[in-house]
């Protein structure tokens, strides 16, 4: 916006339309505004792109998630920026036509070590409930004190199938220490593909462990 200082008569400064005033000891002068070139982005660039608006959707779905799990190792960073610097390094796999995400190594959480040893996964298709029953490494559990944290069961649809993304979480809270926790899947129309991962919450939200993928279900 250009400035007519003093009245018609006086002097006109900033820009208007395509060109700018300049008011100098020598008086006022009109500038035509230089012509911006937008560049080409690079090769390289396009690949971030691609890669950091991959990851980003799937941030985007889980940031109710990621709030909680990444409280605790963001600090002073924000969560969601964490889990975007975490798993745009470690969770991409490169392939011919782009990138995939490596399920395996994408963190919904990052904290201690998820003290899980082996796990069994169980489906009661009648009653719609997933229930997963687990052993646990007493000595990481003994470390970081972490027997009675709740444990946070997330299912996760990466939309992949033509379905919406969809995300699942187990209503009733069980602890580490009792070795199993169920959800309640809901009835879709069409056959839903679920990314399984669990971590275990302090009951204050002060401290949280790694989530563990568990593997997909069909259902």
């Amino acid at each position: 916006m250009a400035i007519i200082k003093n009245g018609v008569n006086g002097s006109v400064s900033g820009k208007a339309g395509s060109v700018v005033f300049v008011l100098t000891k020598a008086g006022n002068y009109v500038r035509s505004l230089p012509r911006v070139k937008k560049r080409k982005p690079s090769a390289g660039q396009l690949l971030y792109r691609t890669r950091f608006k991959m990851v980003r959707s799937h941030i985007i779905m889980l940031n109710p998630i990621i709030k909680l799990g990444y409280k605790t190792y963001s600090a002073p960073k924000r969560p969601y920026d964490a889990a975007m610097s975490y798993n745009l390094k470690e969770a991409l796999i490169r392939q011919d036509d782009g990138f995939a995400i490596d399920w395996q190594k994408f963190m919904i959480a990052k904290g201690s070590p998820n003290p899980i040893s082996s796990y069994s996964i169980e489906y009661d298709q009648e009653n719609q409930v997933l229930e997963v029953t687990w052993e646990y490494d007493t000595y990481l559990e003994e470390k970081f004190k972490t027997q009675h944290y709740n444990s946070f069961l997330v299912l996760y649809s990466a939309a992949d199938e033509g379905v919406p993304f969809q995300m699942l979480t187990n209503d009733l809270e069980s602890t580490l220490s009792s070795g199993k926790q169920n959800i309640k899947i809901k009835k879709n129309k069409n056959e839903v593909t679920y990314e399984m991962f669990i971590f275990f919450l302090e009951s204050y939200g002060e401290g949280n462990t790694d989530s563990l993928h568990l593997g997909s279900i069909k259902v």
